[in-house]
């Protein structure tokens, strides 16, 4: 990851009127994929305990366990209209 002698948004999320997400990334902003994944995870986490919090979840191990079968189906076969990059 970046040094924080220059901290920037590197991911910038805005509503669309249609309903969906436009998701912007800094590609520079991390430097292996490891990195990436080991960020994926710590967001899954912190998205699943404040589902938690807000009365949204039961425990943090179901909301944790559907942020990662959401995930797991939208890398399989996405539902959006952004096209697989590989």
């Amino acid at each position: 990851m970046r040094s924080e002698d220059n901290l920037q948004p590197f991911l910038v999320a805005f509503p669309m009127e249609d309903g969906g997400q436009q998701v912007m990334l800094d590609p520079n902003f991390f430097q292996g994929v490891d990195e990436v994944g080991a960020f994926l995870a710590l967001l899954a986490r912190h998205y699943a305990r404040a589902f938690v919090q807000s009365g949204r979840a039961r425990d943090m191990e179901d909301a944790l366990e559907q942020v990662v079968e959401y995930f797991q189906d939208e890398v399989n076969e996405p539902l959006g209209e952004d096209e697989d990059p590989a």
